[in-house]
């Protein structure tokens, strides 16, 4: 799916009810902010360098960083977060 068809169906959805909408993005963070513990990072960490990135694009220790940082960001409110991403962070969609 490209951009515009998910847009098309996230705002079938956010007019469905835009407070339901809302709180489940919400809830989305939430859950995952959640699964960021310290066990949770360490042992997923653990779990990536184990593995064979010879061939791979993103070396082990370059995806454990992206779960620390992850990890780090879960440090914040998630509406906080959000708000940040909204206004200074750009996509190329």
């Amino acid at each position: 799916m490209n951009y515009k068809e998910i847009e098309k169906m996230l705002n079938e959805i956010r007019n469905e009810d835009e407070m339901m909408f809302r709180m489940a993005v919400s809830h989305l963070m939430d859950v995952g902010i959640r699964h960021l513990t310290t066990d949770n990072v360490e042992h997923t960490c653990n779990e990536i360098m184990k593995q064979d990135d010879t061939n791979s694009l993103i070396s082990n220790y370059y995806q454990c960083k992206i779960v620390k940082t992850a990890a780090k960001l879960a440090e914040f409110s998630h509406i906080h977060l959000l708000a940040y991403i909204s206004k200074n962070i750009k996509y190329n969609v």
